[in-house]
């Protein structure tokens, strides 16, 4: 316990400036210029993901949150919830995780994805702040594509009786020759090797896009199964077209984030300038014994490396910059910063 206060005031104090936390210890965190937060475990629900998304940019300024996701969280996740001995507590935990899930694989903007899912109301198109946003997936008629995938649940239930892994399915699909498929005859169904247009990955995510749609869904269990839904037998029998996030496999890739200037909420300023000014604010605060945030915070930061006030009638128009700051730090932020031409 006495490791872990100092690893927090540490962290607070900006003597370190990544610090590994579970679940229990972040949201102990109470820092408000936090300006990452990193998921390396998938989250069990929204609710979740939510609080602990919102220890990042307190402070009003921009902060990124990174959530690193693979299909294997997802069964580490399941066995957990397996692992519980009240059955409604595992009804209750699946619905959770699923929902968690969809919201990983949407291609919808986050935020109104977040808010729709507390009921509440967002009035713009979108936040032009999540990667959805930014970048947004191309999509494709995925219609041919759905009905291959949904056929073959179909076809492999009515050949054997029961469903199987996803794994599976794609295989089937892509024309795969295993035992299992042998065993259970599933090379001889009609869907084996019809969707040769797609590898194995991008099938595995037109999978999973057609369970959030509601087409198909995991059966609950640790084995679990993909099933074709009503809702996805009724669509199998129409002739309503629909649109899918086209597929793309994972792979290295530069990603360049808007320039600072162009994220909501930023305040561009002389960054070597907000770097110096940091330096001075932690050589401060560790000399007070307090978090730097208690000296100043980034918001008041960066305004000063923007506006360079030279007088303590300028240092003073400053955010968050009162009477008593003003006399306390007023002089020492003024020479550090040069003077305009």
């Amino acid at each position: 316990m006495r490791e872990r206060a100092e690893n927090q005031e540490a962290f607070i104090r900006d003597d370190v400036q990544i610090v590994c936390a579970t679940i229990a210890f972040g949201m102990g965190i109470d820092k408000p210029d936090v300006r990452f937060v990193i998921h390396y475990d998938f989250p069990k629900n929204i609710e979740g993901f939510y609080q602990e998304t919102g220890r990042a940019g307190r402070d009003g300024l921009p902060a990124d949150c990174v959530l690193l996701f693979n299909a294997s969280d997802v069964a580490k996740q399941i066995g957990f919830i397996e692992e519980k001995t009240d059955e409604h507590e595992r009804t209750v935990a699946r619905q959770l995780l699923q929902q968690m899930v969809h919201f990983a694989e949407t291609s919808d903007c986050r935020r109104r994805s977040l808010l729709d899912y507390f009921s509440e109301a967002f009035t713009g198109k979108n936040c032009d702040a999540c990667d959805n946003c930014i970048e947004p997936k191309e999509t494709f008629d995925g219609t041919e594509a759905a009905k291959k995938f949904l056929a073959c649940l179909y076809r492999i239930r009515e050949k054997s009786g029961f469903g199987f892994g996803l794994n599976h399915v794609v295989e089937v699909l892509t024309g795969a020759d295993t035992e299992a498929i042998r065993k259970w005859g599933h090379d001889q169904v009609s869907t084996h090797g019809i969707g040769d247009e797609f590898g194995r990955d991008e099938w595995k995510a037109i999978g999973r896009e057609l369970m959030r749609l509601g087409y198909a869904r995991l059966t609950p269990g640790r084995m679990s199964v993909v099933e074709l839904t009503h809702e996805g037998s009724d669509w199998l029998r129409s002739k309503e077209p629909l649109e899918l996030t086209r597929p793309v496999v994972a792979k290295p890739k530069s990603r360049e984030r808007p320039p600072r200037s162009e994220r909501a909420g930023e305040i561009e300023c002389d960054e070597m300038l907000f770097a110096r000014l940091r330096e001075l604010r932690h050589e401060l605060a560790a000399g007070r014994g307090v978090p730097a945030y208690m000296v100043f915070g980034d918001v008041a930061l960066r305004e000063m490396a923007r506006d360079c006030p030279a007088t303590p009638e300028a240092f003073g128009l400053i955010s968050g910059v009162g009477d008593k700051k003003k006399a306390e730090y007023g002089n020492l932020f003024i020479s550090e910063i040069p003077c305009l031409p």
